[in-house]
């Protein structure tokens, strides 16, 4: 009897032991993941915000990106709690300064999502820049810029501008002119139409081949 209670309370302290072994690499392993979570969060928030939202003003990038830092964050919190609890339970932290921190995450995160849920709302309602008025610009920097905007857009939104771009082969200005060739390549899939004063009339023949109406 006195053996069997011997190799009861064994097996007990052996499985005790694998599970506090268990739990250690899982709190090493933690660790750094929630560090790496942590950096990703914070650059995303306080680095990646402006040029995020720039970009899904110009329809470069979904607008679910504006939401990817508070998903970190979430993440981050909810790793956070598990990491801890981990140490509670293994008796190397304190359960009440646990729960404080885990608590004071979660107030941030109350406190702080709302911004970029509002702006991932907003980006939905949010109109796209008129491209035609602009490649019609007076001002060569703003030509040159929606000249350069167009191969960023869905291929049946940058067709109907494919005629202004070819005729801005012309434009006074070199950069204009290069912004436009560029972007007539990228539609296209290769510099088709190449330089030159005939590359106004090849690019007219590649685009009229395809579909296009080009004057």
């Amino acid at each position: 009897m006195w053996r069997r209670h011997a190799r009861r309370a064994l097996t007990r302290e052996m499985e005790r032991a694998a599970g506090d072994r268990a739990v250690g690499a899982f709190v090493r392993r933690a660790r750094i993941v929630l560090y790496v979570m942590l950096l990703a969060s914070a650059g995303a928030t306080l680095l990646g915000a402006p040029a995020l939202e720039q970009s899904v003003r110009e329809g470069r990038v979904p607008r679910a990106i504006l939401v990817v830092a508070p998903a970190l964050l979430g993440a981050f919190i909810v790793l956070f709690a598990v990491y801890r609890y981990a140490l509670v339970r293994q008796g190397r932290y304190h359960a009440g300064k646990a729960f404080v921190q885990v608590g004071l995450m979660v107030l941030v995160f109350t406190l702080t999502a709302p911004g970029p849920l509002d702006r991932w709302r907003a980006a939905g309602t949010v109109r796209s820049v008129d491209l035609a008025r602009h490649l019609r610009s007076p001002d060569a920097e703003a030509r040159a810029m929606a000249a350069e905007l167009t191969r960023h857009r869905d291929l049946q939104d940058a067709l109907p501008h494919v005629p202004r771009l070819i005729e801005l082969l012309a434009d006074p200005t070199p950069e204009v002119r290069r912004q436009a060739r560029r972007s007539l390549a990228s539609l296209a899939g290769a510099d088709v139409g190449g330089g030159g004063e005939d590359a106004a009339l090849r690019w007219r023949a590649y685009w009229r081949a395809r579909g296009v109406a080009v004057p």
